[in-house]
C-alpha cells in the first residue's frame, strides 16, 4: 500500500507541475481588424493625410500575463460628405493563438462645418474632444477552453490628428490541454498501478 500511495502522490505532483508550466512561455497575438464609418467620416493609415491603403493586419509582440502593448490603429477625418454626429466601428478578428476569436468596438465623433471668407466656402472637420466610445474596454476570451482573457482598451487623440489607438493587455492564461507526451506518462503510471495491484492480489 505504501508503494501505491507513493505512485499516486507522484502522479499528483507531476500533474500540478505540468499545469503550472504548460503556458509559461509568452503568447503572440495576431490577426486583422476592419473599420466602418458613417457617411461623414473617413479612415486613413496616415495621421496627417487621407491615405486609403489601410493595412489592418497586425501581430503584437509576445506578451506574458500582466503585460500590455499599445498600437495605433487608424486616423479619423471628415470627408466633406456630412456634418453632425457620425459613427464608426472596428471589428477585431484574432487568428493567433488558435482557435480564432474576436470582438467589436464602436464610437461617435462630431463633424462641424468651418466657414471661411464670410461664408464663401467651408471645410468639414472633426470637433475637438468629441470622440466618444460606446464600449472602450473589450474583454476577449480565447484558448481551447475559452477561459483565457485579452483586454483591449480603445482611446483616441482628441485633437488633430484624431488617431484611434488600442492598448492590448494579456490578463489571464488559458487552461492548458494535455500534450500527447503527458498523456503517455499518465497512461504508464496507471499501467504500473494496475500491475502492482495485480501482484498484491496474487500474493494474497
Amino acid at each position: 500500500m505504501k508503494r501505491i500511495f507513493k505512485i499516486i502522490i507522484g502522479a499528483m505532483v507531476f500533474g500540478g507541475a505540468w499545469a503550472a508550466t504548460a503556458h509559461a512561455d509568452p503568447v503572440t497575438f495576431g490577426g486583422t481588424y476592419s473599420v466602418s464609418t458613417s457617411s461623414g467620416l473617413g479612415v486613413s493609415s496616415d495621421p496627417l493625410f487621407p491615405v486609403f491603403d489601410l493595412a489592418p493586419t497586425f501581430t503584437l509582440s509576445p506578451l506574458n500575463v500582466g503585460q500590455s502593448v499599445t498600437d495605433n490603429l487608424f486616423t479619423l477625418y471628415a470627408n466633406q460628405q456630412a456634418a453632425g454626429k457620425q459613427t464608426f466601428s472596428v471589428a477585431f478578428d484574432f487568428t493567433q493563438p488558435p482557435p480564432s476569436f474576436g470582438a467589436n468596438g464602436s464610437g461617435t465623433a462630431v463633424v462641424k462645418k468651418q466657414t471661411y471668407f464670410f461664408g464663401l466656402f467651408y471645410i468639414d472637420s472633426i470637433k475637438n474632444n468629441s470622440i466618444q466610445f460606446t464600449n472602450p474596454l473589450l474583454k476577449l476570451n480565447f484558448g481551447p477552453n475559452n477561459d483565457g482573457e485579452l483586454d483591449i482598451n480603445l482611446f483616441a487623440n482628441e485633437y488633430f490628428p484624431h488617431t484611434v489607438s488600442a492598448k492590448f493587455t494579456f490578463v489571464k492564461d488559458p487552461t492548458a490541454v494535455p500534450e500527447p507526451g503527458s498523456l503517455v506518462l499518465l497512461g504508464t503510471g496507471l499501467l504500473g498501478l494496475c500491475l502492482i495491484s495485480r501482484r498484491n492480489r496474487r500474493r494474497a
